[in-house]
Formats: structure tokens, sequence, C-alpha cells
């Protein structure tokens, strides 16, 4: 048992939250998973009433870690070295690693002292470590360093943390609460919150490395503390209604949250993964911001995960009748109550107790997996479960859960522990969709035109990380799509459409369409001008030419440049969230009706260049009833106009993949084709015929040898003749160009027509 003597230093393994105290105030912090800058918000909380989001400002202290191996491999990544060299070089960082993890374990509860012990500090809802990068200057105070996350840690992770007071001196402990400097190892600048705030999240001041700052170590929980099996303020946890078997879930219904037991239609009832079920354990303590071990003399609060609210009770005054709620009620005109999503945890109506199914002690730790009853303080009522639906017409998932006075042992829940991975994984799914809430509301209230380059430029990044997230890849920096998803992973791809992610996705699709149209009625009407279809780029040059002003030149120039990196920025967006869409209903029925919702907004997007038939296609290609309901004449005429248009033989591909679905024949959808393209537009196909090219003589025969029977003296030789918009070549002379001769002038007309003809 540790004593209270040593329980006051600050230890490696502890986990703490830094409050800035200075001109600025407040815990620094970070903005999500899908962004790597640090901050720190003073208006977001204090010590005496912590920010709602917490666990953004949580950090475990860890050793220093050695890089020189994974250092050597980053490095080796970026140039030509040998595959098996690279192999060398990641097995001795693979070792580098292990080695890092024993150390930790063999250091956790280690004393800190001044000046002497060299930490991390580890984000514990990223996984990232806090570190200074001394090559790059801070985003706003270019004078400082930059600090931010970094996945694996550098030595620019490594912090030694000095006294700001005189009162402690170098070599003494570091005790809980002290005032300190941290320093980076490498570097003389100490952590810096600064005064300025960042021009794209309002209220966030930015965090660098340049002058003193005073730091207070909060902390949240010890290291003897932060054990596996028992529960504790941090954990997530899923709460089971064994009884039922449902899971105590919280959702939006007709445009409200509500808290209610949902039915799964898995045949494991427990197999279930909703992320809507998610909810973080507070213990609660007379310090708001301490964390501790869940005892069964506890008091708890429940906070959903995925919007932060917290479960509560209000009186229900709903008159459908129940036999459950009837029998538990207590006398006539006694009230009963319903579960409700309340959005602070300051209201008393938040707190409940944990009553144990077994025999236990009340100083004892609650285990994970134990089954308990759950009791509100604040009306003195027990948790219960119902039969009244929330949609009596067409509701068999959703039902009402509600508290009465008398308890009943039936009304028991499970509390399921989620690993950290998953509780990840939503982490990242929810701050992805706030990110595009907020970025697309900006569009639509000032114009994607007028918004500065970086914020397209953070839209790309982050869809690229949800197509490796789908992927189940790290970043590597390879083209997002060249990626392929051979098994995709289901519950990734079930997170995207519970956190709206499909829905900010056609929102961001339908802001940007105006533009796509604008570029390419431009287009359009420059290459019906005979003009190049660079049209923009045309208008610069013949401007400059007709004023003679060279002065002109580069301004329009830089104007041209800005307008096409634009454009670009655009189109790839659009393209990536297509790729998105495509990845999400690979083999998900359920997502597959989602996305169909928009079918009719998608064709209209058809021949844009922005894999909208690419994921059209994908969509209907293994759902032969949404192949069935959506595919008409109309669509298959618009494939074969575009056909027409670019004779590009991706749409020839399409027209394929619509024929069959789920490896079935779609009769109706091939005699639509056949006739279109057969009877209607038989032009855009090539033709194919054998032509007599000479002839040859015949073997030389030995004197002794005769002729076989019909042979002969001569051979004819025929070659294949493709014809097409009134041109005729040969196959084989075609091939040959393209093949051979990168400078003949018509090598890529014959690339194109060779491979439209396959």
């Amino acid at each position: 048992m540790e004593s209270n003597l040593t329980s006051s230093f600050l230890k490696i393994g502890d986990t703490v939250a830094l409050y800035a105290e200075g001109t600025v105030c407040g815990f620094i912090s970070t903005l999500g998973l899908v962004d790597d800058r640090c901050v720190v918000q003073p208006d977001a909380g204090d010590l005496q009433k912590p920010p709602k989001k917490f666990r953004d400002c949580l950090f475990r202290i860890c050793p220093s870690h050695r890089y020189s191996a994974q250092t050597q491999y980053w490095n080796a990544l970026k140039s030509s070295n040998s595959v098996r060299d690279l192999k060398k070089l990641q097995l001795a960082a693979d070792t580098e690693k292990r080695q890092n993890e024993e150390e930790s374990r063999k250091q956790t509860g280690t004393i800190i002292k001044y000046g002497d012990t060299i930490v991390q500090l580890l984000h514990i809802k990223s996984n990232k470590y806090l570190t200074v990068n001394k090559r790059l200057p801070a985003f706003l105070e270019k004078n400082a360093m930059r600090v931010s996350l970094d996945n694996s840690g550098t030595e620019g992770s490594w912090f030694q943390i000095e006294p700001y007071y005189k009162l402690r001196a170098k070599g003494e402990r570091v005790v809980v609460g002290d005032k300190v400097v941290l320093m980076p190892y490498s570097g003389g600048q100490p952590l810096h919150v600064s005064e300025l705030e960042l021009p794209d999240h309002p209220g966030s001041k930015e965090v660098n490395s340049h002058l003193q700052t005073s730091w207070k170590i909060v902390l949240f929980m010890s290291c003897r503390e932060a054990t596996n099996e028992v529960l504790k303020s941090g954990d997530i946890v899923r709460l089971f209604h064994a009884e039922q078997e449902k899971f105590l879930t919280c959702d939006n219904y007709r445009k409200k949250s509500v808290v209610f037991l949902r039915a799964t239609g898995r045949v494991s009832a427990t197999a279930a993964t909703s992320s809507n079920a998610l909810w973080e354990i507070e213990v609660v303590q007379q310090d708001p911001c301490r964390g501790g071990i869940g005892q069964w003399s506890s008091l708890f609060r429940f906070k959903h995960l995925a919007t932060g609210q917290y479960l509560a009770a209000e009186v229900d005054n709903d008159q459908t009748f129940d036999a459950t709620r009837q029998k538990l009620r207590g006398p006539p005109g006694t009230p009963v109550f319903a579960l409700v999503p309340i959005p602070h945890g300051y209201d008393i109506s938040s707190i409940f107790e944990l009553d144990p199914t077994t025999i236990t002690r009340n100083e004892e730790a609650v285990p994970w997996g134990s089954y308990v009853r759950l009791q509100h303080i604040c009306t003195s009522t027990w948790v219960h479960s119902t039969n009244i639906k929330l949609d009596p017409d067409d509701d068999n998932v959703r039902f009402k859960i509600g508290c009465a006075l008398t308890k009943e042992d039936r009304e028991a829940f499970q509390i399921v522990h989620v690993s950290p991975d998953e509780v990840r994984d939503l982490d990242f799914a929810n701050d992805a969709a706030q990110h595009f809430d907020m970025t697309v509301s900006k569009w639509e209230k000032i114009g994607v035109m007028n918004v500065h380059a970086n914020d397209r430029k953070q839209v790309i990044m982050l869809l690229t990380d949800i197509v490796y997230f789908l992927a189940c890849q790290e970043n590597n920096g390879t083209d997002p799509f060249d990626i392929q998803i051979i098994k995709p992973n289901r519950e990734r791809q079930k997170l995207i459409r519970e956190q709206n992610i499909l829905k900010q996705l056609f929102r961001i699709l339908r802001v940007l369409k105006p533009r796509l149209e604008q570029e390419r009625s431009s287009v359009n009407s420059a290459n019906t001008s005979g003009t190049r279809s660079d049209y923009y780029f045309h208008q610069y040059q013949s401007s400059a030419i007709t004023n003679n002003d060279s002065s002109m030149l580069p301004q329009q120039q830089d104007a041209d440049v800005r307008y096409s990196t634009t454009f670009y920025q655009i189109k790839t967006i659009c393209r990536l969230c297509y790729r998105t869409l495509k990845h999400c209903q690979q083999d998900y029925r359920k997502n597959q009706e989602t996305i169909a919702k928009e079918f009719s907004f998608m064709q209209s997007q058809i021949g844009y260049d922005i894999l909208a038939e690419d994921t059209i296609t994908a969509l209907l290609h293994n759902n032969k009833k949404l192949l069935e309901k959506h595919i008409t004449e109309k669509e298959i005429d618009t494939f074969v106009k575009l056909l027409r248009e670019k004779r590009d033989c991706k749409f020839l591909e399409y027209l394929s993949d619509l024929c069959v679905s789920s490896n079935q024949a779609i009769a109706r959808t091939q005699e639509m084709i056949c006739k279109s393209v057969l009877e209607k537009n038989s032009d855009i196909l090539i033709r194919t015929k054998l032509e007599t090219k000479g002839c040859v003589e015949d073997m030389i025969l030995d004197d002794n040898m005769s002729p076989p029977m019909g042979f002969s003296s001569q051979n004819i030789l025929r070659e294949v003749i493709l014809t097409w918009d009134g041109k005729s070549e040969s196959i084989e002379f075609m091939a040959g160009v393209v093949r051979d001769q990168p400078a003949h002038p018509r090598r890529e007309e014959f690339r194109n027509i060779l491979e439209y003809y396959r």
C-alpha cells in the first residue's frame, strides 16, 4: 500500500493535466484527433470547473524513449535504399520500440526529480507525444519553435521539469500541484502559451516553445490507480441489459437526443458494436479535476462519448401502459421517471450509484464485467426496462428506459469495457464529423472561393486520412486513389455512418457543385469556340498579347495559378468524397441503402470527372435490389452519351458492371444496354475487319518430302484493321507505335483507341 507521503510526489506513469497560470490561464489541450496543434482555451474551463472535453487535456508521464534506430529507418524510407537494408533497419526500429515499452514498465512508479529526470508526455486520447520541432517556426509567433503532437515521438519529445519558484531546487522531488517550467531537453526555450489566437479556432491560444510559462501539475490519476480490470475514471464502457439483451444507447430521434435500450439484429446480442452505446465513466470526487478507481461506495456519472451529454432522469408523463412500470412504480400516484441526456454534469440529477448483484464490500473496486443495478441518487429510483416503443408505429428496435421506486433484481446491467483502439476510432470519426460540419458551414456562409487555401488543404488531408482509416493502413504518403480494400472493416464503415460523416460528405459535394458546373460551362464554351480547353490560361495569354503590356503578365499569371490551384483543390476534395463513399458501401448493405438515398444527386454529377460514376456502379454492382430500382433507360443513355463525348473506356467498364449484380446477370439491364449501344449508338463502337496484306513464299521442302495435302505454294497474310470516326489503321501498326515510338505524333491517340478497343 502506497503511503500518503510518497503519494504526493509526481511519478512515472501518472496521468496529469497541465494548467497554465499567467496572462493566459487554462489547460493545455488539443483540437481533436484531426489536428495535431496544441492550444490553451481559457473559456473552456478552469481548476474549479474543468473543460467538458477534459479527456483532451490528459497526458501520461512516460520515461524518455530511444529513437536512434527509428530515426535511421525513417530517413532510409525517404531515400532509395535496398529492400534488404530497409528490412534490417525496420527490424532494429521494432526492437527499439519493444525496449522502450519494457523500459516504461520498469520505471513506472519512479519519483520524478527537478532537472534530473527526462520525461515524455503521452496524450491519452490520441496516443501521440507532445513534441517540440526546433526546425519549424510556430504557426503564429514566428520567433518561437513549433509544438505539436507526434505519432511516435522524437528527441524533441524529451522534457525536463524545472521549478518555477526558487523554493524548489534541482534534484528535489516534484510535488503534485507544484508550479513548474517544462524545458525541452534539446532546446533552450520552455513550453509557452501565446496570447495570439488561432484564426481558424477563435478562443484557442497557440502553445509553442518560446518564453517561460508557469504550468501547474494537476493529478488526474496516479500510476497505482491506472490498473486494468477495474472500473475507474475515464474508462469507456457499454451498459448491457442482461435480461432484455439490449444496450443503453443515446441517439437522435426526430431531431432530438434521446436515451433508450436498443435491440440488435445480430445473432449474439453482445456482439453489437454501435458507437452510440459508448459511455465514459466519471467517478465523483471532491476535486473536480481528480479521477480515481470506482468503488462500490462511489458515486458515478455516465457521459455519452459521442455527444458529450450526461445520463440523467426526469419525470415522465407518458401514459402508455407498461406492465413492468406499473409493477415498480410504487403507491398509486407516485411519479415515474425516464432516462434523458442533459448537456452538463454539474446537475445533481446526473449522479448514479452502482448496486452489486453479489456480496461485496463498499471499499472494493468495481471489476470490469460486473452486473449492477443503477440507482438514481436525486430521485432515489432504480433504472428499469420497459416495452414502450419510441415510435409505436414503426419501431421494434428502440425502447424507452425508465426509473421507478421499487428495485427489481432482473433489472441489471453488465459493465462491458471497451478497448482503447475502438474508443480512438470513435474519437477520430467524431472529431472528423465536427471538423467537416464547422468547415462546410463556413463555406456555405462566405463561399468556398473566399476561404484560405489552407482550409481546403486541411479538408483534403482529412479525407485522405479517412480513406486510410477505412483501409486500416498507416498514412505512408501513397496516393489515396491507388488504395484497394480487399476485406473492408465493417466497424469503421459503421462509424462513418453513425457519426454522420456520410451526411457531411454530401454537404461538401453540394456546396462545391456550383463551382464544378461553372468550370464545366467555361470549358465547354472554350471547346465550342475552338480554343484550348485550358480556358483561363488562354484568356490570360490572349489578353496579354492584345494589350501588349508585359507588366501584366506576372499579375495575370499569379491570378491564373491561384485559380487553377483552387479548382484543383475543389476537384480533389470531390474525388476524395466519392472515393470515401465507395469504400464505405463495400460489402455493407446498410451503408449502401443510406448512400442510395442520394442517388439522384450523385447521378447529376456524372461526367464531372470526380468519380461519381465509379461510386454509382460500385454501389449498384453488388446490390441487385438497388440496381433494379435505380437503373432505367435514362441512366444508360447518360453513360452512353458520356462514352460518345469522351471516348473513355471506363464508361464501357461501368456499363459492363451494371450488367451483373452479385454474380447474377441482370437481363433487363443487359437488354437496355444492347438497345442503346447497338441500335441507337452503334457508331461509337470500333469496327473490326480482316484484310489481305500480301503473300509469302511457302516453306522450303526437302527433296525427299512432299507438300501436305491442299497446301498452296504461297501463304496469304492478313491483318486486323480497326475503323473509327472515318479513320482506319492496322492494330499491329498502332501497337508498334505505342510500344516503340514515344515521339510519334499519334501515339496517345493510338493508345486510347487500343484501350477503348480492349
